[in-house]
């Protein structure tokens, strides 16, 4: 080591030469030295000073000598060991980043510039045995940083190895004879794969299953230091069916991660499955059915609504209405012209499930036109079921039974929430095609705060309607210019949950309480696991926070935190926290937002919904990576200003906002008032009014009101 300064140098020059690209420089770890060597281009006849490591957190700078191999070719190597040994605190977290001090000849003056030992820099780069390694309990991770591109190392500090994934992406579904075989290309930044698994997990279940994968190495390209990887998974479907029988397993979807070891990493990297380009044929999505004594499964490929994460939902029948599914659906387009007088109208979510929009509007069409033959798809194991069946159990169609296909190939009209082939004989989104009736989107939430676009936009393969519903012009902006709806067929009418939501009460029912509802998030592998657990690990620190509960007493207030499925298991952790702790999918949540003084929430669109009671809104948004990616997207990227409360990322200015808010007696800001106001456009309680006509409109004239 030749010296050390306490600073970033003072002589980076003012006027910078035209940026640069060396031929290269490579990496290399023995034991716990590191050698770096870099080539220069001889333009601008380059002169390398020095190498230095640049301390982040002081800003000190410890220089190294610059070995000269021949003419262009420098060196160095620091043995990292002894390094942090002498230059580290005591229980360090440190980053260090690698830099370099070369001269340019600029118009016969000396040009001095410091330089990051970044990726950008030089067309090719090598590595050898980099690695992250132990010393004295201390945990060494080398890496590559995201701002400069530049080699790197910390101490304690783990990084986030998807980092190093440039992209993914699906290239070809094909369904065979009880296989389905997926091909792909994935892509790395600087670092090689050695090995890839492929895993399924079963979303309900949390199986995991290790399926066959290969890959290859197509090309190195440098330049970008990219390493373009094919793959191809085979799924042998006889063996799923043949576990799920032996365990006489129920419905199930399965989820597929890539668990990618990169050269020099302990873990693996998990990355989705996921991002289909323009597939040329659509017959990737065809059903194949393996049957075993009374029962059958078909298996069908999809994609998640949120990431576009390829899934393959597992649907189990009865043989016997399996076998009569197969009979009456090739011949439902012929059929249906005999039963042009049979107004049928069929409505459902999930078959799990009776608490949205559409079991709303499904009990306004029963109390207010009986002479509609309106259906609801649920299935006979739903908790809701018994509450159904006791509301008008004539009009219920049991899921996967016999009459549930008949009526849905005959229905006239189609309403669904925002998963609108959950209700079909299987998640194929094929049945688009299959069912001639008209398809109306009953939202289940104002849009805004979650990304639908992929799952809901009117390019997308898995999704059409005729009729799509909005409750403000703003949200109808929104449908049109961002999801790309033609206007004729946006129609603004407001949720149907929205009468119940608005009708007045005859006495006030707000108790002195505050609900905390984070937004539910897709579960999976370890990266997403990671996420949840994170903002749940941050709400749980806001309950905990002192100032917090000195807020609640001043103000003799409880806390109500009501927790989505994805954090079940958090559910006593709060409970100890002294909050009254509930599900949300067990839970009466108009009631809830009647009841409740203050909402808080991370991303969940029933923010808006309690905005609409004029009572305020706090948008807790912690610093949480998403599982995709190292940033999470932006509450203001949708609507920008738009969002009606107090948006805050750190507990000390979310607490700010709430004691604010005590101290102007928990009434809504004229501003956030304001804000709510321009999300709905009708205050009033005939959204499912509204609802009926619109729908009224898609249909043949012998079917409306005369």
């Amino acid at each position: 080591m030749a010296s050390s300064k306490d600073n970033q140098p003072e002589e980076i020059i003012q006027q910078e030469p035209k940026k640069i690209k060396h031929p290269s420089f490579s990496i290399r770890k023995e034991g716990d030295t590191i050698m770096t060597t870099l080539t220069l281009s001889d333009y601008h006849t380059p002169q390398l000073e020095e190498f230095y490591i640049l301390h982040r957190e002081t800003g000190q700078r410890y220089s190294f000598l610059a070995e000269k191999k021949d003419k262009a070719t420098y060196s160095f190597s620091v043995g990292i060991r002894d390094f942090i040994r002498q230059n580290a605190p005591k229980n360090p977290k440190e980053h260090f980043e690698f830099y370099y001090t070369v001269r340019y000849l600029e118009e016969n003056e000396w040009v001095r510039k410091d330089e990051p030992l970044s990726l950008d820099l030089f067309e090719q780069f090598d590595s050898f045995g980099l690695s992250q390694f132990k010393d004295q309990g201390n945990d060494i991770y080398p890496y590559f940083s995201r701002r400069t591109r530049g080699f790197c190392f910390t101490v304690n500090i783990p990084v986030r190895s998807i980092r190093y994934i440039h992209s993914s992406q699906i290239k070809q579904i094909e369904p065979q004879k009880d296989f389905l075989t997926i091909v792909g290309e994935l892509v790395t930044t600087a670092i090689a794969v050695n090995r890839i698994d492929t895993i399924m997990v079963g979303r309900k279940t949390g199986t995991r299953r290790t399926i066959h994968s290969n890959h290859h190495l197509n090309r190195l390209e440098t330049g970008t230091h990219h390493y373009y990887y094919d793959y191809d998974i085979l799924v042998d479907l006889n063996e799923l069916a043949k576990e799920l029988f032996i365990h006489n397993s129920g419905d199930e979807d399965f989820d597929f991660y890539l668990e990618v070891y990169l050269n020099g990493l302990f873990d693996p990297t998990i990355v989705r499955v996921a991002n289909p380009q323009e597939l040329s044929s659509r017959k990737f999505y065809k059903d194949q059915a393996i049957s075993y004594g009374k029962s059958a499964y078909l298996f069908s490929p999809n994609f998640t609504e949120h990431y576009n994460g390829l899934s393959l939902a597992a649907t189990k029948y009865d043989k016997a209405v399996y076998e009569y599914y197969k009979e009456i659906q090739p011949f439902s387009r012929l059929v249906k012209p005999f039963q042009t007088e049979r107004n049928i109208w069929v409505i459902g979510e999930k078959p799990l499930e009776a608490r949205n929009n559409g079991w709303y509007f499904f009990q306004y069409l029963r109390k207010n036109h009986p002479e509609l033959t309106v259906y609801y798809v649920l299935d006979p194991t739903s908790p809701d079921y018994e509450k159904a069946v006791a509301f008008d159990k004539e009009h219920i169609l049991p899921f996967k039974s016999k009459q549930y296909i008949r009526t849905l190939l005959m229905a006239q009209v189609i309403l669904t929430s925002e998963a609108p082939y959950h209700i079909y004989p299987t998640r194929n989104p094929l049945w688009i095609d299959i069912i001639g009736a008209k398809r109306v989107l009953l939202q289940n939430n104002v849009l805004g705060l979650q990304p639908v676009k992929q799952s809901l936009g009117f390019a997308s393969d898995q999704f059409k309607t005729d009729l799509f519903l909005v409750s403000s012009k703003i949200e109808k902006r929104y449908a049109i210019e961002t999801l790309g709806y033609p206007e004729q067929q946006v129609a603004l009418t407001g949720l149907a949950r929205f009468d119940t939501l608005l009708a007045p009460d005859e006495k006030d029912v707000t108790k002195p309480e505050i609900l905390i509802f984070p937004a539910d998030q897709e579960t999976g592998l370890h990266y997403q696991t990671e996420a949840i657990d994170r903002t749940a690990k941050r709400f749980l620190s806001l309950v905990k926070n002192p100032d917090f509960k000195q807020f609640l007493a001043e103000y003799d207030l409880s806390v109500t935190i009501a927790l989505p499925h994805s954090m079940v298991r958090y559910f006593s952790r709060f409970a100890d926290c002294g909050c009254s702790v509930l599900l949300q999918e067990q839970a009466n949540i108009l009631q809830l937002l009647k009841e409740s003084k203050v909402f808080i929430t991370d991303t969940d669109p029933h923010a808006f919904d309690f905005s609409f009671l004029t009572k305020p809104v706090c948008f807790y948004q912690p610093e949480v990576k998403g599982p995709d990616s190292e940033n999470q997207i932006s509450l203001r990227e949708i609507y920008l200003n738009e969002l009606p409360g107090e948006i805050a990322s750190d507990e000390d200015s979310f607490i700010y906002h709430l004691t604010k808010l005590g101290q102007d007696g928990f009434e809504m800001s004229r501003k956030n008032r304001q804000k709510a106001d321009a999300l709905l456009e009708y205050r009033d309680t005939h959204s499912n009014e509204r609802i009926y006509e619109a729908v009224q409109h898609l249909l043949p004239s012998r079917f409306t009101k005369k």
